[in-house]
């Protein structure tokens, strides 16, 4: 009993030894197929210095090192492609959106493109000037194809491969490509077969090294920007394009050059720096984008805004006329702020219609730039305001009338401080006049001189304007 244990043992362990010698004789013969069908691939993709090592199969493409090696993830393997070079965009990763790790931190910060769908879709991690010299329009596609499982070939269909850029080790970029086979259930019994059919790997290798090729840095940067601005059609690309040329080549001739074509730019926020940019020979581009030719509101308010010293009157009532119409209200309110830098009886006009038209902050902000204007014809459109103007004009009028009103004032600012939400900035108001005429005590005003309604320094202590009988004779249609 116990030497049949024995003999049935010893069976067991023959059979379990040679079955896995079997399936060594099988990996082994299938490494070898595969090795050589590596080598027929790589000569036919035309690689030179073609060696086969323990890990896999060396080879180099000029200045790119390319590596083949077998890869398994999730019961799908094939053949990992690594392409290596000092000159691969280095710094450089790119990789799909929300794929992080542990490493992150010790990456630069991630960047954007100026491409949404390409920013919704990949990770850049990088400089900004090489990965906008680098991602042309072009590039941007092949990398989110790529980056979905299917490799860009040009004059062909897309092959089944997917791809990441990483940094080595030491230096340069990594660009790894992963060409997947079949399943095991539908593997050939002979050969490598790959998803596209089993002869696509030379294909593939071709594309790959192209692709590389597009990811060398260029010598230079500030050229290749400018170059891919002509043909870039996302117009937030073109102005981080040319900032960055601005930023980091601001003597370049490239810069200049594409500073210059700019100036013709469809998208209005790129004209707007690109006029700033310019100093005084950009100021018939900024006037332009003041005027809304294709901006936005926003836009076209910083035009005027960085336009603000060299306007003159009638440029900026033109400009203000031109942002009314059209309701353009953050440009019209700089244009009013820049009329209230202007004295005389022109702007204070405009700027009284605007006030007695125009409504909540268009109006609002008209009042204060009738104070701005030091202007004496400003008063009478803000005490108008004052008495007739809605009730959320009011205060702005009152603290107006503070930097601006007269004499005259003062009586209508008291009469205001009846109403609550008037009282404080009336009261102000009335401090700020009292402090400007001329030999007056601060706060201590009255109705003196012997003609009514005129103001005069009073003696009161308590500094409080009073309406004191003045003269012999009562005003009329009062009793004595």
């Amino acid at each position: 009993m116990e030497v049949g244990f024995a003999v049935a043992g010893a069976l067991i362990l023959i059979l379990t030894g040679a079955r896995a010698l079997w399936f060594a004789e099988l990996n082994r013969r299938e490494a070898l197929r595969r090795a050589a069908f590596w080598r027929q691939a790589a000569a036919e993709a035309g690689l030179t210095r073609i060696e086969s090592s323990d890990d896999g199969l060396r080879a180099a493409s000029g200045s790119l090192q390319v590596r083949l090696s077998p890869y398994q993830k999730d019961k799908i393997g094939g053949t990992c492609v690594e392409i290596t070079s000092p000159w691969l965009a280095p710094g450089l990763t790119l990789r799909p959106e929300g794929e992080g790790s542990f490493l992150d931190s010790r990456l630069p910060k991630e960047i954007e493109v100026g491409d949404e769908d390409f920013d919704k879709e990949v990770s850049v991690r990088g400089t900004p000037a090489l990965a906008l010299a680098l991602l042309d329009p072009d590039m941007r596609r092949t990398v989110r194809a790529m980056l979905r499982g299917r490799l860009v070939v040009r004059g062909h269909a897309p092959l089944w491969a997917s791809g990441r850029l990483k940094q080595g080790v030491v230096e340069g970029g990594v660009l790894c490509i992963d060409v997947p086979e079949y399943s095991s259930a539908a593997r050939p019994s002979f050969g490598v077969a790959y998803l596209d059919g089993e002869y696509k790997l030379p294909a593939i290798l071709r594309a790959a090294l192209d692709f590389a090729a597009r990811l060398v840095v260029p010598q230079d940067l500030a050229r290749r920007i400018a170059d891919n601005q002509a043909s870039e059609t996302e117009p937030q690309v073109r102005l981080l394009g040319l900032l960055t040329l601005l930023r980091e080549f601001p003597e370049h001739a490239a810069t200049r050059e594409a500073v210059h074509a700019a100036r013709e730019d469809p998208n209005a926020e790129v004209r707007l720096r690109v006029g700033i940019a310019l100093g005084s020979e950009g100021r018939s581009v900024l006037l332009g984008v003041a005027r809304g030719e294709g901006a936005l509101d926003a836009t076209s308010a910083r035009a005027v805004a960085a336009l603000r010293n060299s306007l003159t009157l009638e440029q900026t009532s033109e400009l203000l006329r031109n942002a009314l119409k059209t309701r353009r209200l953050t440009t019209a309110k700089v244009c009013l702020g820049i009329l209230g830098s202007h004295s005389g009886h022109h702007a204070v006009e405009i700027l009284a219609k605007v006030l007695l038209v125009e409504k909540d902050e268009l109006a609002e902000a008209a009042a204060h730039a009738l104070a701005t204007t030091g202007d004496p014809s400003a008063e009478a459109p803000l005490l108008r305001a004052l008495s007739e103007g809605p009730e959320e004009l009011r205060p702005a009028a009152a603290e107006a009338l503070g930097r601006v009103g007269t004499r005259d004032a003062v009586v209508p600012l008291h009469e205001a401080e009846r109403q609550p939400a008037l009282r404080g900035v009336a009261r102000q108001a009335i401090a700020q006049i009292h402090a400007r005429l001329a030999g007056a005590a601060q706060g201590q005003l009255a109705l003196a001189g012997g003609e009514a309604g005129r103001l005069s320094i009073a003696d009161d202590e308590s500094g409080r304007l009073s309406l004191s009988d003045v003269g012999d004779a009562a005003p009329p249609g009062r009793p004595q």
